[in-house]
């Protein structure tokens, strides 16, 4: 299993730069190799707006990699944060989103599940539906894990399962789920081996932190989870979101990124 590129290992880059950086040369990682150019997950930590022409310009300059929106990539003037949980009142961001996936002949987008305030799992679930339709591809849940705030939407354990159990496509990150174990003290093997092999899953996103915020480091040894990798539906897309702009020296490594 070797992971494809995203674009949060070259944050505050333009996508373009991103892109001639990381696909002449792609990153090597001391547990995966290197990356795979394949697909490319584009993403909000790039600097400016991806516009309709901007991704244009992406699909035709590297015509053998396959591109796709994630969670708030800046596709407006404004940076926002558009979530499953507030998909009705960010009808502009998701609609334009939807065109520029469909720019990219994207095979799929991924959103995150949004905060409690805002809508419950029933309407946080159905929002995926609606979203799904108007991207005109499969569109993944992407769960998140327990802030101090505690205001996360799918940050539990009964949530995942929820959401594997509700039979829609989700992104699974692993990283997130390190963070949700180190807060239980659990870790759930056979519930995160199910939902990896499940048809269900369209991304797995890898990354490494010590389980106190979502850190985005590269994973220089293997984390817990890393034995069930090989139970990954092969249909799905594993994209390494470890920062390779940032040191790898824990002690100065950056400030968390929750979206």
């Amino acid at each position: 299993m070797t992971p494809c590129i995203s674009f949060a290992s070259y944050p505050g880059l333009r996508h373009e730069v991103a892109a001639a950086m990381a696909l002449v040369n792609p990153p090597t990682e001391p547990v995966f190799g290197t990356l795979s150019t394949e697909h490319v997950q584009l993403v909000p930590q790039s600097f400016g707006q991806l516009t309709e022409e901007r991704a244009t310009a992406l699909r035709d300059s590297w015509p053998q990699t396959s591109f796709r929106l994630h969670a708030n990539t800046r596709v407006l003037k404004q940076h926002l944060f558009a979530d499953l949980s507030n998909f009705v009142e960010n009808a502009e961001y998701f609609t334009q989103a939807a065109r520029i996936s469909k720019v990219l002949g994207a095979p799929a987008y991924t959103a995150h599940s949004g905060y409690r305030a805002q809508a419950d799992m029933a309407t946080m679930l159905d929002n995926a539906r609606r979203c799904a339709d108007l991207f005109g591809c499969p569109v993944g849940i992407e769960g998140q894990y327990p802030n101090k705030e505690a205001n996360l939407l799918v940050s539990s354990w009964s949530e995942y399962q929820e959401v594997f159990e509700s039979g829609l496509p989700y992104a699974l990150d692993l990283s997130h789920l390190n963070i949700l174990a180190h807060k239980t003290k659990r870790q759930e093997m056979q519930l995160v081996k199910e939902m990896l092999a499940s048809d269900q899953l369209l991304e797995c996103h890898v990354s490494a932190n010590n389980g106190t915020g979502d850190w985005h480091q590269i994973c220089d040894d293997k984390p817990w989870w890393y034995e069930l990798l090989p139970h990954i539906n092969p249909n799905a897309v594993t994209f390494s979101e470890g920062n390779h702009r940032r040191s790898r020296d824990p002690q100065v490594a950056a400030a968390k990124t929750e979206h």
